[in-house]
């Protein structure tokens, strides 16, 4: 499985860990925001940087602005992104790389990062209705990784790629 995503600035990933700690729960890898469903990808990793690289040239740094909490009724909480009309861009050239592993956002994707999986809706609606804002309310995303996602629920960085 590989993924396509944002890394967070390292404040806001110490502030999201302190947070998953502190809560005893835990996403999927590093907190990240993705700019592509996870999908498979049946051909050598080397041809998947050049269909990334490709596919990325031309998209400029852009800035994502940082909402509230959020959660999901399948037990997720995260921390709504706002990336306007330059993410949107991006999000849609990413979808013909490859068919997404599990139909899980479709047309109506909401950018986010996440904190938390696997727990109850009441759980979930509760915890997230309780965390605070985090300090800083956007940030620039200059560069996209490329990653691949490990049998332990973590994620390996394979590749990055500056946004110009």
């Amino acid at each position: 499985m590989y993924g396509v995503l944002v890394w967070p600035p390292e404040d806001l990933r110490v502030f999201m860990e302190g947070l998953q700690a502190a809560h005893g729960v835990r996403g999927f890898g590093p907190p990240h925001l993705n700019l592509r469903q996870p999908f498979e990808w049946p051909y050598e990793e080397e041809a998947l940087r050049l269909a990334l690289s490709g596919i990325l040239r031309g998209h400029a740094p852009f800035r994502v602005r940082l909402g509230r909490w959020g959660f999901f009724p399948q037990g997720v909480v995260y921390l709504r992104a706002y990336g306007g009309r330059a993410f949107q861009r991006l999000y849609h050239a990413l979808e013909p790389l490859a068919p997404p592993l599990k139909e899980i956002e479709g047309p109506s994707y909401i950018p986010h990062l996440t904190l938390a999986l696997g727990l109850s809706p009441e759980e979930a609606q509760a915890l997230a209705e309780s965390l605070p804002l985090p300090g800083r309310r956007s940030f620039m995303v200059k560069e996209v990784a490329l990653v691949r996602g490990r049998d332990e629920g973590e994620l390996l960085e394979v590749a990055r790629f500056p946004l110009v």
